[in-house]
C-alpha cells in the first residue's frame, strides 16, 4: 500500500519475502528408569554416559537394562531426557526419624524445607546408597582450654557448665565443658565410653563418666557427677568398671581441663590467671591452649587442616552480631557413593546460621539456603537444638533468625563423635562443638526376581512429565526393558504410544520381552514368541519394533550383559540425522550398524526375517565380517500405508515440527491475502530445501480464499494445506541375469 504523500517525492519500502525456517531435529531422547541415584520424577537432561553415571550411579545388578540403553543412545550422540521412577518403597536416608522419600528439590521445597521434621539431615536422593553419608558439623564452640592442676587438699576441683568464670585480667566468659583425661598404663578387659566407673580415691569407690576411650593411645576422658567427688583424682589410683575391666592411672597421665567461652569482647584468659570452681575454690590456670587446633572430627583428623576456626562473619559483625558461623563436611564412610570409604564429598566453610546473612558478594550465606543451592547429597531439614546458650535467655539465640545484634548458641553436642566402623568416641567431642550425624533408613527399590519392580504406574507418572510438546522437546522414547511378562509389557508399551500419539511429534521404540528370547536356544521358537508378543501391541506409525538383544562388557561390574537394543535403534536414527538426513532410513549397511555389539542372543535367518518383516518387526542381524545391522524400516503400522516407513514417518515429524513453528508466527497478525502470501514464501523455500535434500519428490502448499473462505476468517481461522509426495527407500531388490545366444541384439531382448 502506497504511503501518503503531502508534496512530490520517491518514498522506499520493502517487504520481507526471505524469512526461511530450517530443518528441527532436535535429536533428544527420553527414558524412564528405577536408577540407584539422582533425583525422582525429574527431567534432567544428560549428554553422556560420564554424565549419565555421575547424576544416576553406575549400572547394577538389578536395572543394567534400563541403564545400557540409555548408555547406547547416548553413544551415538544427542541427548537424553532422563527420569528416575519413584517407588513406595524408595527411602532417603535420615539422621533420626522415619525415613522420608524426598523425590526431588521442588518436592522438598513444597512438603519438607518448611515443615516439623523428626530429622535434621537426610540424602538428597533416596537409595540405600544414602547410608554410606555422615555428617559433621562445627562452629565456633570454646574459644579456650584453661589446664588446671590439681589441688594440694579437698575434693576435686568441680566446673559446671553454663557457669561464668572471669578473671582479674578482665577475661569473662562462660563454662563449655569440664572433664579430665587420663592415661592410663594398660588396659585389662574392655572399658566402654556412654556409662559410669568408679575410681578408688582414699579407699572409697567414687563414681566417674566415662565420656570416651582412646585403646590405642590409652587414653580415657571422664566427667565428673553432679556434685562432683569426694577426693583427688590422683596418679595410680584404679578405674574400674564392671568390676572386670581396669586401667591404672599412669604417673603424670592427668589434665584436667576446662573448656571456656569467652563473653562477646572479651580478653582471652592466660596462664596464672586464677579460676573459680561452683565450690568458690580458686585454680590458678598452668596452661591455656587454643581449643579449635585441638578440636577433631575424627580420631587424629582434626578441624584445623580442613578449615578455618568458624567465628563470626563480617556480616554478622556489622550487623552486631556474634558467633554465626558453622561449617558442615559430607563424607562417604563405606565408600559407596564414592568407591573411596572415607572419603570427604563436599566441604561447606563458613557458613551462617542467620537468615539475612550474604557472602561479599550479596549471596545468600544462610546454611541452609546455601546447602540446597549447592550440596548435592544433603537435604537440611531442622536446626540442632543441643546448644551452649550464648545468653541467658537460651531461645534468643536459636538459629533461623536474622544476625542483628544477636549471640548466637553454639553447638554442644552430648553424643560426641565416634570412629568409624567402630563405635569409640573421639577423645574430646563429647559435650564439644562437632556433631556427627550417620544417616541411614535408605532404601532402594524391591526386587522383582533379579530385578527391580517397577510399577507400570510409576513409569507412566514418570513419562507424562514429557507429555507436553510445547514445553518439551523429544524425538525418541526409548523403552528399556519393556517388562516382566506380556501383560505389563503391553501396558508400559501402549502407555507410550499414547503419549507419543497425543504429542505427534516422536517415536516409540521397542525391543522384545527378555523372557521371550533370552535362555531359549531354538531360533524358531524365538521367532514365535516375538511375534505373537509384538500382535498383541498396538498399531502404530509412532511405534517401532525391533528383535534384538546384543550382548556387551559391563565395564563398571567387570561382566558381560544382554541388553535390549531399542535405545541402540532410536540412536541410528539420530546418527542418521547427523551424518544423511532426519527422512533416510536408519537400517542397512551404510547407516544401520549397531554400536558395542559383541552379539546377539537372536540372529534370525532369511525365512525368520521374512516372517518378523510381515509382522512389522525390523530384524537385527549379525553379518560375519560386516558387523551387527538393522535390517528394517518399518513401524508398527499395521496397515499399508506410506507411514509404515520409519524415514516417512521421521520425514512428517520434522516438516510438521518445522511448519508449526512458521504457522505459530502467523498468531495474532491479520488474517488477509498478504499474510497467506507470506506464510506459502516461508514454507514453500523450506520445502525445496527438504526435496533438494531428497525428501521428497514434489509438494503443493495451498493457502489462499479458496480454503480460507470469509466464514472462517470471521471465526478467526487460516487454513493451510500441504501436499507432500515423500521419497521412499528401496526395501526390495530383484537382479535378473539372462543369458542369450551369441548372436543376439540386447536391443531385441531388453525391452
Amino acid at each position: 500500500m502506497a504511503v501518503n504523500q503531502s508534496s512530490p517525492g520517491v518514498v522506499f519500502q520493502e517487504r520481507d519475502l526471505t524469512t526461511v525456517t530450517t530443518v528441527a531435529s532436535a535429536n533428544v531422547g527420553v527414558l524412564a528408569a528405577p536408577f540407584e541415584l539422582g533425583p525422582v520424577e525429574e527431567i534432567v537432561d544428560i549428554s553422556s554416559e560420564r554424565e549419565l553415571a555421575d547424576v544416576f550411579g553406575k549400572p547394577n545388578d538389578y536395572n543394567y537394562e534400563y541403564w545400557y540403553t540409555a548408555a547406547q543412545f547416548l553413544s551415538y550422540g544427542g541427548s537424553l531426557k532422563t527420569i528416575r521412577v519413584t517407588s513406595s518403597s524408595l527411602k532417603n536416608a535420615t539422621d533420626s526419624g522415619t525415613p522420608p522419600l524426598i523425590k526431588n528439590l521442588l518436592n522438598y521445597e513444597t512438603s519438607f524445607e518448611n515443615a516439623s521434621n523428626s530429622f535434621k539431615w537426610a540424602a538428597r536422593t533416596p537409595g540405600a546408597k544414602g547410608n554410606s553419608i555422615a555428617v559433621f558439623t562445627t562452629d565456633a564452640g570454646p574459644d579456650q582450654i584453661a589446664v588446671i592442676p590439681a589441688p594440694g587438699s579437698g575434693n576435686d576441683p568441680e566446673f559446671v557448665a553454663d557457669e561464668a568464670v572471669s578473671a582479674t585480667s578482665g577475661a569473662a566468659g562462660k563454662v563449655f565443658k569440664y572433664s579430665i583425661v587420663l592415661t592410663v598404663d594398660a588396659f585389662v578387659g574392655s572399658i566402654a565410653a556412654g556409662s559410669t566407673a568408679t575410681i578408688s580415691i582414699g579407699g572409697s569407690a567414687q563414681t566417674v563418666n566415662v565420656l570416651a576411650v582412646d585403646v590405642a593411645n590409652k587414653k580415657i576422658e571422664i566427667g565428673l557427677p553432679s556434685g562432683g567427688i569426694t577426693g583427688i583424682i590422683a596418679d595410680g589410683q584404679t578405674l574400674t568398671q564392671n568390676t572386670s575391666n581396669t586401667a591404672v592411672i599412669s604417673t603424670s597421665g592427668i589434665e584436667r581441663r576446662v573448656y571456656i567461652a569467652l563473653d562477646k569482647g572479651s580478653i582471652e584468659f592466660a596462664a596464672a590467671d586464677s579460676i573459680a570452681d561452683t565450690n568458690s575454690t580458686a585454680s590458678a590456670i598452668s596452661e591455656v591452649r587454643d581449643e579449635y587446633s585441638e578440636r577433631e572430627y575424627l580420631p587424629g583428623v582434626k578441624w584445623i587442616n580442613v578449615a578455618p576456626r568458624p567465628g563470626t562473619s563480617l556480616y554478622a559483625t556489622q550487623q552486631g552480631g556474634h558467633r554465626d558461623e558453622i561449617h558442615v563436611l559430607v563424607l562417604d564412610v563405606d565408600g559407596l557413593i564414592s568407591g573411596t570409604p572415607g572419603a570427604l564429598l563436599e566441604r561447606f566453610v563458613g557458613l551462617s546460621k542467620a537468615t539475612d546473612a550474604k557472602t561479599s558478594v550479596g549471596e545468600t550465606n544462610y546454611y541452609p539456603n546455601v546447602l540446597k543451592a549447592k550440596s548435592e547429597y544433603l537435604y537440611w531439614a531442622e536446626h540442632e537444638t543441643t546448644f551452649f546458650s550464648a545468653t541467658a535467655s537460651a531461645s534468643a539465640g536459636n538459629w533461623g533468625q536474622s544476625s542483628s545484634n544477636r549471640q548466637f548458641n553454639l553447638l554442644r553436642s552430648a553424643d560426641g563423635t565416634t570412629d568409624y566402623p567402630g563405635t569409640f568416641k573421639t577423645v574430646g567431642s563429647v559435650n564439644n562443638a562437632t556433631f556427627y550425624y550417620r544417616l541411614s533408613g535408605g532404601v532402594d527399590y524391591s526386587l522383582s526376581g533379579a530385578t527391580y519392580s517397577v510399577g507400570n504406574t510409576d513409569l507412566t507418572t514418570a513419562y507424562e512429565l514429557i507429555e507436553d510438546p510445547e514445553s518439551q522437546t523429544v524425538d525418541f522414547i526409548l523403552t528399556g526393558p519393556s517388562g516382566s511378562d506380556d501383560a505389563s509389557s503391553i501396558s508400559k508399551i501402549s502407555t507410550l504410544v499414547n503419549i507419543a500419539e497425543e504429542r505427534r511429534d516422536c517415536i516409540v521404540f521397542c525391543s522384545p520381552r527378555r523372557g521371550n528370547v533370552i535362555g531359549i536356544s531354538n531360533a524358531s521358537t524365538i521367532t514365535t514368541n516375538m511375534v505373537s508378543f509384538f500382535k498383541k501391541l498396538p498399531s502404530s506409525s509412532y511405534l517401532v519394533f525391533d528383535s534384538g538383544y546384543k550382548y556387551i562388557y559391563d565395564k563398571y561390574n567387570d561382566v558381560y550383559r544382554y541388553i535390549p537394543c531399542n535405545g541402540d535403534v532410536a540412536g541410528l536414527c539420530l546418527q542418521t540425522t547427523e551424518v544423511a538426513e532426519p527422512w533416510f532410513s536408519p537400517a542397512g549397511f551404510q547407516r544401520g550398524i549397531l554400536r558395542n555389539a559383541i552379539k546377539l542372543a537372536y540372529t534370525p535367518t532369511k525365512t525368520q526375517r521374512d516372517t518378523l518383516y510381515a509382522n512389522r518387526i525390523n530384524p537385527i542381524v549379525s553379518f560375519p565380517g560386516q558387523g551387527v545391522v538393522l535390517f528394517g524400516d518399518k513401524t508398527a503400522l499395521a496397515q499399508a500405508s506410506a507411514f509404515d516407513r520409519i524415514n516417512i514417518r521421521r520425514l512428517f515429524l520434522t516438516i510438521e515440527r518445522v511448519i508449526a513453528g512458521a504457522a505459530r508466527s502467523q498468531l495474532f497478525e491479520q488474517n488477509d491475502d498478504a499474510q497467506r502470501s507470506l506464510f506459502v514464501n516461508i514454507v514453500e523455500p523450506y520445502l525445496r530445501d527438504v526435496q533438494g535434500r531428497r525428501g521428497v519428490i514434489d509438494f503443493l502448499v495451498k493457502c489462499d480464499g479458496t480454503n480460507n473462505p470469509a466464514e472462517s476468517v470471521d471465526r478467526g481461522e487460516f487454513f493451510a494445506e500441504i501436499f507432500v509426495k515423500p521419497t521412499r527407500t528401496i526395501n526390495f531388490i530383484t537382479l535378473t541375469f539372462v543369458a542369450t545366444r551369441t548372436g543376439v541384439a540386447f536391443s531385441e531382448i531388453a525391452n
